[in-house]
């Protein structure tokens, strides 16, 4: 997974309300209502379940060890969504045990390797790569007002474009699929019968819609901005270049916690028939 920077995450919990003010202008949905959408129930049915849970966030030390502020982060981006949290004041298995210790129905943990809710009654695990996925193309979706039989390029195949195009073709677009490492494109063109793009600038220059799910900063461009293109944008770094950026703002969706986070907490949630959900493809 992507590791943030304590930079990236400074005030987030301050501006939560302002961001979701934002989020709603350039998508007509709230935060809440997109992860509802994500999840495959109603906005005021996550909001009813959400306030009988309580989740904890824990530190975890191993390997790189704690980012300063991302559990705090994780923690608001939750009370938020109305449901009762609290950050553990121990670490690793001590947290944990804490968790359940003062009654904790959701845990949130990140290591290096992996970020995930999990539901402890139920043994449900969501990944934060999954969520993310399905969050932002449904945010995707609000924005242009659907994707129905839309072309939507999707850029990286790794675990994130993944889903992405799952979810992508469960809203009905038509997907187009951009990787350097041709291997991971083929396989996840031929798992959703996408189509594959080999030439990533030929591409930009013909999709009006992307979903950006690559680490690379900067590989879009002015040139490649249409009058009516929409982009969520998930991957860290930016893959827009600044000027691209300032051009397309309105059109942009891109955080780096805030709705993988919501999509997190509405997926893990869920009653067992999202976890059932599938593209088209299947």
């Amino acid at each position: 997974m992507t590791r943030l920077k304590s930079s990236q995450l400074s005030g987030m919990n301050a501006n939560l309300t302002f961001y979701d003010k934002e989020f709603q202008r350039k998508t007509g949905i709230s935060l809440s209502q997109v992860a509802a959408r994500a999840a495959g129930t109603s906005d005021d049915d996550l909001s009813h379940v959400c306030q009988s849970e309580l989740a904890a966030v824990i530190p975890i030390t191993s390997g790189k060890g704690v980012i300063e502020g991302f559990s705090r982060a994780v923690n608001g981006i939750i009370e938020h969504m109305g449901c009762p949290c609290f950050v553990t004041s121990e670490t690793d298995v001590a947290g944990l045990a804490q968790s359940i210790e003062k009654g904790a129905s959701i845990v949130f943990l990140a290591d290096d390797r992996r970020f995930v809710a999990i539901k402890l009654a139920e043994g449900r695990v969501v990944d934060n790569t999954e969520a993310t996925a399905w969050g932002y193309a449904h945010a995707l979706d609000a924005m242009i007002g659907g994707m129905q039989d839309r072309e939507v390029l999707l850029i990286g195949a790794g675990k994130v474009g993944n889903n992405a195009v799952r979810a992508l073709d469960h809203l009905g677009a038509t997907v187009g699929i951009f990787d350097i490492n041709t291997n991971k494109a083929d396989a996840v063109a031929a798992k959703f019968k996408a189509k594959r793009e080999f030439d990533l600038s030929d591409a930009l220059a013909r999709y009006t819609f992307f979903f950006d799910a690559s680490p690379a900063p900067a590989f879009i461009l002015p040139e490649h901005i249409k009058p009516d293109t929409a982009v969520a944008a998930c991957g860290i770094p930016l893959g827009l270049s600044e000027e691209a950026r300032l051009r397309i703002e309105e059109r942009l969706i891109h955080d780096p916690l805030q709705l993988g986070v919501v999509t997190m907490l509405s997926m893990v949630v869920l009653p067992e028939k999202r976890l059932k959900m599938g593209g088209r493809s299947e």
